[in-house]
């Protein structure tokens, strides 16, 4: 398959996602969007959401102030550009696991998965770029790219999300298994976690305590009897069942990257469940979309032919 081939077909999966957004959260979602806009900017949206959006919804703003289109312009056009950015970006990402054809695959998997979720669920506008840079985060890794390099990345990804922080210490993690110095990497790996939450803690600092806390309704374990987690379940199962089979049906032929990847899952939801906050809204849980596309194009991928010749026979 050509590259030409390639980049079409992933530039018309980004633009099936953007379709999907656009129809379902950007025009329909419109009247919310401008309400929790408008919060941002005078610094009384609720947290979480006030220091998520805070730089990038004033970005879109002043985008909006130098073109002159309304902020329902501005911000499908930030859909579409985001959504190219990670699209191309996970592709990228599946193609250090597997070959084109099955990067593909996970490539038509990962439109799929947005459109499901789109359906259900209102998206945010700093949501595909976070997700982009965490793919590029992986690759960056998987390629073994110099500690320094991956800190300013690191860094840049902290503008617009959070969760890639868990990448630090799955990374030092994943040189200890490759048998690297434990010191070196221990310290490069505080410095990497120190970058990733850098920026989300500056401006949290910067905002102050004005924002107000998001109920959550997430079961703490004396709500497990009342049958609390059959809405997470309901939600969250169809959504990680699947690529959980998917990984033990491959298990031997996963790279321990992604197994290590897979640290998400139970870090994500311990975290989540801590706080209070929802745990039943996958959206919550994007960054495992990587973790499960890559997962089954390693699933669906062709075993590498054996190339030692069999033995002669007596």
């Amino acid at each position: 398959m050509s590259r030409a081939l390639t980049f079409v077909l992933l530039a018309a999966i980004a633009c099936w996602m953007t379709s999907a957004h656009w129809q379902h959260i950007d025009i329909d979602k419109l009247e919310a969007k401008r309400a929790l806009h408008a919060q941002v900017l005078e610094n009384s949206a609720p947290d979480p959401y006030q220091y998520k959006l805070w730089i990038l919804e004033h970005g879109l703003a002043k985008v909006s102030a130098w073109t002159g289109h309304d902020m329902a312009r501005v911000w499908m056009g930030n859909t579409l550009l985001s959504l190219l950015f990670l699209v191309f970006a996970h592709h990228l990402w599946l193609r250090q696991l597997v070959g084109r054809r099955d990067a593909l695959f996970g490539s038509v998997l990962l439109g799929a998965l947005a459109n499901a979720l789109f359906v259900l669920y209102y998206h945010h506008t700093y949501e595909f770029w976070g997700v982009g840079l965490f793919c590029l985060g992986l690759v960056m890794i998987e390629r073994r790219r110099p500690w320094w390099q991956l800190a300013l990345l690191f860094l840049v990804t902290g503008l617009v999300w959070e969760k890639h922080a868990l990448l630090a210490p799955i990374w030092g993690l994943y040189a200890l298994l490759r048998r690297e110095p434990f010191v070196p990497r221990f310290l490069q790996g505080l410095v990497l976690l120190a970058c990733a939450l850098a920026v989300p803690l500056l401006v949290r600092w910067h905002l102050g305590d004005t924002a107000h806390d998001v109920d959550g309704d997430s079961p703490i374990l004396g709500q497990l009897v009342d049958g609390a987690w059959m809405k997470p379940a309901w939600f969250q199962l169809p959504y990680i069942l699947p690529f959980l089979l998917m990984l033990a049906a491959a298990w031997k032929r996963e790279p321990v990257f992604v197994k290590l990847l897979w640290l998400y899952l139970p870090v994500l939801f311990t975290a989540y469940i801590s706080q209070a906050y929802i745990i039943h809204e996958t959206r919550s849980f994007w960054a495992l979309a990587p973790v499960f596309t890559a997962t089954a194009a390693v699933w669906f991928s062709r075993p590498a032919p054996d190339a030692t010749p069999p033995a002669p026979q007596p």
